[in-house]
């Protein structure tokens, strides 16, 4: 019995992290509304190669300090910042229609 309960309180643990990664990511989306709104006003290109470059580093880097796999971080992130390039793209062709 006490294992199952071990079990449960590692998966409730879980469940909380899996909670503030969706709070960080819904954070990281609002930023990136924002972003789009000063891109448009600077006439700056949506999509930007050497910052993205910068991103992988440096979560590639920070990743080695927690034994994260490169692989599994460019992963993820890739897919967050398609993302981010998706909502900013939606946004630019609403203001500038």
């Amino acid at each position: 019995m006490k294992n199952k309960e071990n079990l449960f309180n590692l998966r409730k643990k879980i469940n909380k992290i899996n909670t503030s990664i969706i709070k960080l990511l819904y954070k990281r989306e609002l930023i990136s509304k924002k972003i789009i709104n000063e891109k448009i006003n600077i006439n700056y290109p949506i999509k930007d190669s050497i910052r993205e470059n910068k991103i992988f580093k440096e979560i590639i880097k920070k990743g080695k300090k927690y034994n994260l796999k490169k692989k599994y971080l460019i992963k993820i992130f890739k897919e967050i910042i398609t993302n981010s390039i998706k909502i900013q793209k939606k946004i630019y062709k609403k203001k500038k229609s």
